[in-house]
C-alpha cells in the first residue's frame, strides 16, 4: 500500500509546487525587483512621490490590461482595445467641450453634445464595439486576431474622420481637475484602476461567471458539453473589454489632458506585455487579475527605474523586449508542463 501511495503523494506535491510557482512567481519577482531598484537608485525608487508617479503612469495601461486579461482567459485577444480607448477619449474631450469645438475641430464632423452625454456616448459606444467584436468572433468564426485588428483599423479611421487629425487640447475642465486631484497621496485615476481591478478580480475568483470563463478558456468544447453558454459568455467578455477600453479613454484624458489619433503609440504592446508578464496563458484558461496588475506595475516600475538611471530610450525598448520574450518562454513552458 505504501509503495503505491508514495509515488502519488510525490506527484501531488510536485503539482502543488508547480501551481504555487505559477500563481505566485510574478509576485516574488516583483518584490525582488523593488528591492534591487531601491538599492541601485539610492532609495529614490521607493520614495512615496515616485511610487505615486509609477501608479499614475500605470493607470491607463492597467485598465487596458484588465480588458485584455479577460479576453485572453477565453483564449482570445483584443487588438482594438487601444483604438476604442483613443476614440472614447476623443468623443469625451471634443464632444463635451464647447471651447474645443471653437478652437480646434472646425474641420471635423463631431458635434458638441454636452459634457455628460459625451461620456455616456463614449462608454456605451465602446461597449457596442466590443459586442461587435464578440459577435463576429462567435457567430462568423473569424479569429479574434483578425477581427479585432480590423476593428482597430476601422476605429482609427473613424477617429481621424471625426477630428480631421486635429488634436483635442481643450477637454472639459473636469478632466484635468480629476487627473490632478489626489486622495491619500494618490491621483483619482489610480483609484479607478484599482477599483476596477478589485471588481473584476472578485468576478473571476468568487462568481459562477468566473468559473465559466476559466472553463471556456481551458477547453471550450468541454465547457459547451457541460452546459456552459460558451457563445454568450464569450460575447460578454468582449463587451467588458470594450467597456474597459472606454474607461481607459476616460483615464487617459484625465491623465494627459489632451488626445490625438496617434496617442495610442505603443500602448497596445505595453498592455499585452503587462498581461503576458503577469502570467496569463496565451492559450487561455490560466491567469489572474492580481498577476496582471503586478505585471503592469512591474513594467511601469522598470521604465521608471531606467528613467531615474538615465538609460537611453532605445536601450529601454531592448530591455523591455527581452523581459517580454523571457515571460513568454516561461509561460509556454508552464503551459506545456
Amino acid at each position: 500500500m505504501t509503495a503505491v501511495s508514495n509515488p502519488q503523494m510525490i506527484s501531488d506535491t510536485a503539482e502543488r509546487r508547480r501551481q504555487f510557482v505559477q500563481d505566485n512567481g510574478i509576485l516574488a519577482v516583483f518584490i525582488a525587483f523593488v528591492i534591487v531598484a531601491t538599492a541601485v537608485s539610492g532609495g529614490r525608487f521607493i520614495q512615496p512621490a515616485n511610487l505615486s508617479v509609477i501608479l499614475f503612469q500605470a493607470s491607463v495601461i492597467g485598465v487596458l490590461a484588465l480588458g485584455q486579461t479577460l479576453v485572453m482567459l477565453v483564449a482570445g485577444i483584443d487588438l482594438s482595445i487601444v483604438a476604442i480607448a483613443i476614440l472614447a477619449a476623443i468623443v469625451m474631450g471634443a464632444g463635451g467641450s464647447e471651447r474645443q469645438q471653437e478652437m480646434n475641430l472646425t474641420g471635423g464632423i463631431l458635434p458638441y453634445v454636452g459634457f455628460l452625454p459625451s461620456i455616456v456616448l463614449a462608454i456605451v459606444g465602446s461597449a457596442i464595439f466590443g459586442a461587435i467584436n464578440g459577435l463576429v468572433v462567435v457567430k462568423l468564426r473569424i479569429p479574434a486576431f483578425i477581427t479585432t485588428l480590423a476593428m482597430s483599423l476601422a476605429l482609427s479611421g473613424l477617429a481621424m474622420l471625426t477630428t480631421s487629425g486635429t488634436p483635442v487640447h481643450y477637454p472639459d475642465p473636469f478632466f484635468p481637475a480629476f487627473g490632478q486631484t489626489k486622495v491619500a497621496g494618490l491621483p483619482l485615476t489610480v483609484y479607478v484602476f484599482l477599483g476596477f481591478a478589485a471588481a473584476f478580480g472578485f468576478l473571476l475568483a468568487r462568481t459562477k461567471i468566473g468559473v465559466m470563463i476559466y472553463a471556456i478558456g481551458g477547453n471550450s468544447r468541454a465547457a459547451l458539453l457541460s452546459g456552459i453558454p460558451v457563445e454568450r459568455i464569450t460575447i460578454l467578455i468582449y463587451i467588458l473589454s470594450g467597456l474597459l477600453g472606454g474607461i481607459a479613454g476616460f483615464v487617459f484624458l484625465a491623465r494627459t489632458e489632451s488626445v490625438t489619433v496617434a496617442s495610442g503609440g505603443n500602448l497596445l504592446m505595453n498592455t499585452i506585455a503587462s498581461v503576458v508578464v503577469g502570467g496569463v496563458s496565451l492559450s487561455g484558461g490560466k491567469g489572474t487579475i492580481r498577476n496582471s496588475v503586478i505585471g503592469t506595475l512591474l513594467l511601469s516600475g522598470l521604465g521608471n527605474l531606467m528613467n531615474i538611471m538615465l538609460v537611453s530610450p532605445h536601450l529601454q525598448d531592448a530591455v523591455s523586449g527581452l523581459i517580454i520574450l523571457a515571460a513568454i518562454v516561461v509561460n509556454v513552458r508552464l503551459d506545456r508542463s
